[in-house]
């Protein structure tokens, strides 16, 4: 029982240098204001969807306001939420 909770503990405490939130990703290289997205443009993953594919997608066409067709290096093609990825610097 006491591992259960330093866990939780230590999950909800953020660290220096850790990602608390969304926001904290433009310290890991993405760009504020973001660049307008377009098609054929490198984006950064949140969380890339497998721990073997690359962590960066290439957006291949908006289908939605908010979602996009990219495709990841050894993994194909995937349909992504606007909100898991951010836009690299060029």
């Amino acid at each position: 029982m006491q591992l259960q909770t330093d866990i939780r503990t230590w999950q909800s405490q953020a660290t220096p240098g850790s990602f608390a939130g969304v926001r904290d990703w433009e310290k890991f290289g993405c760009a504020v204001p973001a660049p307008k997205l377009a098609p054929s443009m490198w984006v950064k993953l949140f969380n890339p969807p497998t721990a073997f594919s690359f962590d960066e997608a290439w957006l291949l066409c908006e289908c939605s306001e908010e979602q996009w067709l990219a495709w990841i290096p050894d993994y194909g093609e995937i349909l992504l939420s606007t909100h898991e990825f951010c836009a690299t610097k060029s």
